[in-house]
């Protein structure tokens, strides 16, 4: 019970993070712990969406520590690195949302601040998946659980990439899809447009990866059992990349851009779900 709730304040913190950027309302509370000076801010739009992120991770942190409590008792050898590791992070995540509010956002900071975020956000996951006694955690990398680990390392760049063209406001340095700048191909190097394209290769590579996963899943005995879960992959990433244009054409609207975070997250959960039930097939430790 406490990792379902875990996992669903976590990605609701992702979420409204998502949202706090697109609606521009990071320094809706310009002041860090305090907003405005103030425990209870006034009632700005803005101060509220950024007040409401904190609230939320309050929230989250808080049953993270527990979750962390409860699974580093059932948890047994290096297994128990998971918990302590999610704590770790979620204190350098603490300390890092303040600096990333009072230095006002800079877009390298803002996007490790996801990075460490959506980290979290996956070993809550795990804590969930594996409680430790009817389910044995494991952290295997080998056969499938090495490739569907491979794929999960994928997503998390791209996402990663996402959040970096959303922090270094590049989401409409390529307003024309599926070419940048008139061209498949365009000239550049570096700026917004680079980045903003970078994004893309990466979302292309993404829909090849779980493309080429879905016909192995047809031709290799191996993969069998993870066919309908490949199938569903290619799928939400289709639809995926309908909302990343959607996204683009609608010149960013915040809801949109939540939506395409969400499905996202959804994509790697997914894929996490393989992983570990290829772990335990492979019955490591």
């Amino acid at each position: 019970m406490i990792g379902r709730v875990a996992v669903g304040l976590f990605f609701l913190l992702l979420i409204w993070g998502n949202l706090v950027a697109g609606m521009e309302a990071g320094l809706g509370c310009p002041d860090w712990p305090l907003c405005h000076g103030r425990v209870i801010p006034p009632g700005h739009l803005d101060t509220w969406m950024e007040f409401g992120h904190r609230l939320i991770a309050i929230a989250a942190t808080l049953s993270l520590v527990l979750l962390a409590r409860i699974r580093f008792r059932s948890y047994a050898g290096r297994a128990r690195a998971v918990p302590v590791g999610a704590l770790a992070l979620i204190a350098v995540e603490i300390v890092l949302g303040g600096v990333v509010v009072l230095l006002e956002l800079p877009a390298d900071f803002t996007t490790i601040h996801f990075a460490i975020g959506l980290s979290v956000f996956l070993l809550v996951c795990y804590m969930a998946a594996f409680d430790g006694v009817a389910r044995v955690p494991r952290l295997s990398v080998r056969g499938l659980a090495g490739l569907f680990f491979g794929i999960g390392a994928l997503l998390f760049i791209q996402l990663v990439l996402g959040a970096f063209v959303r922090h270094s406001d590049s989401g409409l340095a390529c307003t024309d899809f599926p070419t940048c700048a008139g061209s498949w191909l365009p000239a550049i190097s570096s700026g917004k447009p680079f980045i903003q394209f970078v994004h893309r290769l990466a979302g292309y590579l993404v829909f090849l990866t779980t493309a080429v996963l879905c016909i192995m899943t047809r031709v290799d005995d191996r993969l069998d059992p993870y066919r309908e879960d490949a199938l569903a992959l290619l799928a939400v990433c289709l639809l995926q990349i309908a909302i990343g244009v959607a996204v683009v054409l609608s010149h960013l609207v915040p809801a949109i851009a939540a939506v395409h975070l969400a499905v996202a997250l959804g994509m790697i959960v997914l894929v996490g779900k393989m992983w570990a039930r290829a772990a335990a097939a492979e019955g490591a430790p």
